[in-house]
């Protein structure tokens, strides 16, 4: 991305200029995109969920009052192959990324974490997009989501299969496109963001910028995140094992034998077998 313009409409619909944060929910992306947000050529707005029910209008998964979506699939599919329906994606999403670029900048990060969903199709949707991929400890992602204050049913013993699921797919998505992905831990971003976000800018074509440590000096557009972001100006590292305050060793040790060894080794994070003796 040497670029110094903004991609046009077409451009975006190929993916240049553009990139996917991709993490679990309440894995620390509100975070990361406010501090990309903060950079002069980056754009990285609040989540914008407008690819899930696209991309569902093929699939058809789900429920709904107005209609049926298997049956408005089938119908789509009686007069669209494929390829031609993913091309009709395109255009949408490359006028809607178009249309959200402030002037100066030339990158758009979209950070949405239901789109961990339907990863797989990204990259073929959008074939010179790059991703970012914000692994974080399963124990902090789990903590996190217990004590979120919009929880629903936020007990441990509900939550841990949620978890690992994503982490799952998370691993998956980065095994399968190493090449496109830069993988950022959320643990050293927070306590040394310097060393994450310089080869980060690099990776996506810009120069990194000091303002991005100091996210919460910048304005940023506000949405659906996590809205602690808003309480400081800076990362900090007062959250990073707040997880050992409520995660028994039991809990701990289940979570990451569903999330498979594998899976942890292929985001960084270990195989769990450390932990066993932590």
């Amino acid at each position: 991305m040497t670029d110094s313009r903004a991609p046009t409409p077409t451009e975006f619909e190929q993916g240049r200029g553009l990139v996917f944060l991709l993490g679990a929910f309440r894995s620390g992306t509100t975070l990361l995109r406010k501090m990309l947000d903060s950079h002069p050529q980056i754009h990285s707005p609040a989540e914008t969920w407008f690819l899930l029910p696209l991309v569902n209008l093929w699939e058809g998964v789900g429920e709904c009052p107005q209609y049926k979506p298997g049956q408005a699939a089938a119908a789509i599919q009686h007069h669209l192959l494929e390829d031609q329906f993913l091309a009709c994606c395109r255009a949408f999403a490359g006028r809607f990324y178009a249309s959200n670029m402030p002037a100066g900048s030339r990158v758009f990060v979209d950070k949405t974490p239901p789109y961990l969903s339907i990863a797989g199709a990204l990259p073929r949707l959008f074939p010179r997009a790059r991703f970012i991929v914000l692994a974080r400890d399963p124990r902090g992602i789990l903590w996190s989501r217990h004590t979120w204050k919009h929880a629903i049913d936020s007990t441990i013993a509900n939550q841990v299969k949620g978890v690992a699921g994503d982490v799952r797919r998370l691993a998956s998505f980065y095994q399968a496109n190493r090449a496109v992905s830069t993988l950022v831990h959320y643990e050293q971003l927070c306590r040394d963001p310097g060393s994450v976000l310089e080869p980060l800018c690099a990776d996506l074509g810009v120069e990194f910028d000091p303002r991005m440590v100091h996210y919460g000096r910048s304005t940023h557009h506000e949405g659906y995140g996590d809205e602690n972001t808003r309480e400081h100006n800076a990362p900090h590292a007062q959250s990073v094992d707040r997880w050992t305050q409520g995660v028994s060793e039991g809990d701990g040790q289940h979570l990451l034998d569903l999330c498979t060894p594998e899976a942890l080794s292929v985001l960084g994070l270990g195989d769990g077998s450390a932990r066993r003796a932590a």
